[in-house]
């Protein structure tokens, strides 16, 4: 593959997003709007105007908004200010094909590729998710509690590009990936609104009360070493509370705690600090750290994990209502035992439990396949885009 050099400054230019705080969004008319926050937590890659993975707010039209803060098909949105350096450099780019108006928000960049003769913007947002790339961003690092790149330092670094032909193949290779997990993504999303719906049918009212542990065994995380983690994938994942919404543990450890749990996909898992929502675990087999604790059905009485996930959603929303602590909500054993836990019929538990857990099963397959793309996806990116791996001759 034929390679040819360029500095990013000569193939894009940049524009910072417009500052508009949170309660000035809202849902209805006006312009789009891309908070950098929402980026992070709902949308991977691509930002897809028509079909987004999820919802986009808006702002009045009336806000002050420069022209080279909207945004438009091909643009890519660049967070480079994060209160964490392993944060920095996600970028999305935008697919827009019918022109909405969109409009970059607060501690965004727009990075705008000037040079579509040389680069597609797909083959260049590919190239910023790489390690390679993102280790060469993280040089010029600024800041000591926030952390920032300038975008004037990302001008500065080279790329190496292949004729737009072989782009083109590199994009479809890897976009197939992406849409295949977006897939499987929309699909468990579906597969538990059904779940919940039928929950919802079946245990409107339960006239027996009892405890938790009329339900549920309830497990808690032990407090492994930190000065043991590591980050080369030496031992066992390490599940703490910030990969309960991502599934994807970033330190592991050896360490052979006496209290060691380990949690299987399919499992549900909730924190204890802050945010108690209950949820299946959709990442690889790991261990429990402490402030993490395990659900599982009471031996021997028609529960299922199902069943479980959804009867704990309102139980641990009432906690959160009431728990208080010196800056966060924190989840006790003694807030769980307090608990006055609806017990439904048990006919009514094996009849869910025959809808349910199949449901439950699939979920459990499209997270595991997904794991096993992302893996692949993150092996052949960096190979796709140095040009180790040779496109020139597929069809």
């Amino acid at each position: 593959m034929i390679l040819a050099k360029y500095l990013i400054g000569d193939l894009c230019s940049f524009s910072k997003g417009a500052s508009i705080p949170r309660d000035r969004m809202h849902e209805k008319e006006g312009f789009l709007y891309l908070h950098y926050g929402d980026l992070y937590a709902g949308h991977n890659l691509y930002v897809d105007v028509e079909n987004p993975e999820k919802k986009l707010p808006r702002v009045d039209c009336s806000e002050k908004i420069r022209p080279d803060q909207f945004v438009d098909d091909g643009d890519i949105i660049y967070v480079l200010t994060s209160e964490t350096v392993d944060d920095l450099g996600h970028a999305f780019c935008i697919n827009n094909p019918n022109h909405k108006r969109i409009v970059a928000g607060t501690e965004t960049t727009v990075m705008r590729v000037n040079r579509r003769d040389v680069v597609d913007p797909r083959y260049l947002n590919y190239i910023l998710q790489t390690p390679l790339f993102l280790r060469k961003l993280r040089q010029y690092v600024t800041g000591m509690k926030v952390f920032r790149v300038h975008s004037r330092d990302i001008s500065r670094i080279e790329v190496n590009l292949p004729p737009l032909d072989q782009q083109l193949k590199v994009i479809g290779l890897l976009d197939a990936i992406y849409f295949k997990l977006r897939l499987n993504s929309r699909i468990n999303d579906h597969l538990l609104e059904l779940m919940e719906r039928r929950y919802r049918s079946l245990f409107q009212t339960s006239e027996a009360r009892g405890s938790i542990y009329d339900i549920a065994e309830v497990i808690y995380g032990a407090a492994f070493k930190s000065s043991l983690f590591n980050e080369d994938g030496e031992g066992w994942p390490l599940i703490r509370i910030r990969d309960l919404s991502t599934f994807k543990p970033q330190v592991y450890t050896k360490e052979k705690h006496a209290k060691r749990t380990f949690v299987d996909p399919g499992d549900i898992v909730a924190g204890m600090d802050a945010d108690f929502h209950p949820t299946f675990w959709l990442g690889e087999r790991g261990v429990l750290n402490q402030r993490v604790c395990h659900f599982r059905p009471a031996d021997n009485s028609g529960v299922t994990p199902s069943y479980l996930l959804f009867a704990l959603r309102p139980l641990l929303s009432f906690i959160q209502n009431y728990a208080t602590g010196t800056t966060v909500a924190h989840l006790g054993k003694g807030d769980l035992e307090a608990l006055d836990v609806p017990l439904p019929h048990r006919m009514s538990l094996l009849e869910y439990g025959a809808y349910a857990e199949p449901l439950r099963r699939y979920i459990v397959e499209c997270a595991i396949e997904n794991i096993r793309l992302t893996l692949l996806r993150d092996s052949l990116l960096p190979k796709l885009v140095s040009g180790e791996i040779d496109v020139a001759d597929i069809g």
